[in-house]
């Protein structure tokens, strides 16, 4: 990516949160000549206008060292890894959060969907899923939720509304990539799931009236066993790093007391 790149992506950031360049120079508190100058490349931003942009227009932070960049600029904030020292306060919240979610599921996952960490009521079901007595019989494929999912050979045989789970949850999946232009790998993993065989054919096409339940659950049916979930989605508030930004709490909560005792039981 060239310093010259900056102008064009500031239009399209620009466009996508369909904010005029005087609403953003309001924003910015800087004069409307100024803002197209920047997009007309007659200017150059300084460091700390990019910054100012990137906050008006809500940038996600991989996005923010990527404009950066495109200006000439080093990147703003970091991308850690759960164990490094300076992230162990958030480590142990996440851990509390698994751990009082058991017996039912939780998992930790990033932003392309990878397991990150995963709570006893969450290695319960996957095991039951995959016929795993422990986590090293899990198949590579059970590490990535979406892909454990949609692909012919994870779970979605055991699916028993797959018709209507599919479609919604690829719907959010393209809104998600449309959302993040140049989150490439977002992009890459929607066109790896829709290139599995066996999706529903109208899954684009939003249908009325497909589930009557305020909630869309997840139904299983394997071995005689009748599971239902719904989900919760939780992230972190004001993160200032880049894998803090784009991790999710995936929280699973039995939708019917069958459910809920197949969880209870030890």
């Amino acid at each position: 990516m060239q310093s010259n790149d900056f102008p064009s992506l500031l239009k399209s950031w620009r466009a996508r949160s369909n904010v005029s360049q005087l609403d953003l120079s309001l924003m910015c508190d800087v004069s409307q000549k100024h803002i197209s100058f920047i997009e007309s490349a007659r200017s150059s931003p300084s460091r700390s206008m990019v910054l100012q942009i990137c906050e008006a227009l809500d940038v996600p932070l991989r996005d923010r060292n990527g404009l950066l960049h495109a200006a000439g600029f080093a990147p703003e904030y970091s991308e850690s890894t759960l164990s490094e020292p300076e992230l162990a306060a958030v480590d142990q919240a996440l851990n509390m959060m698994m751990q009082q979610q058991d017996p039912f599921p939780a998992m930790v996952v990033d932003g392309l969907f990878n397991v990150q960490r995963a709570n006893r009521g969450a290695m319960k079901l996957q095991g039951f899923l995959y016929d795993a007595t422990s986590p090293e019989e899990l198949p590579p494929i059970a590490g990535n939720m979406m892909r454990s999912l949609f692909s012919p050979e994870g779970v979605r045989r055991h699916v028993a509304n797959w018709d209507v789970v599919a479609p919604f949850l690829l719907r959010q999946l393209h809104a998600e990539a449309l959302a993040n232009r140049s989150a490439g790998p977002v992009a890459d993993l929607v066109r790896e799931l829709e290139s599995y065989e066996g999706l529903p054919a109208d899954w684009k096409k939003f249908q009325p009236g497909h589930w009557q339940a305020p909630i869309l659950t997840v139904d299983i049916k394997k071995d005689g066993v009748d599971l239902s979930f719904f989900s919760t989605i939780a992230t972190l508030g004001t993160p200032r790093d880049i894998t803090l930004q784009e991790i999710r709490i995936e929280s699973y909560f039995p939708a019917d007391d069958a459910t809920r005792r197949f969880f209870a039981d030890a």
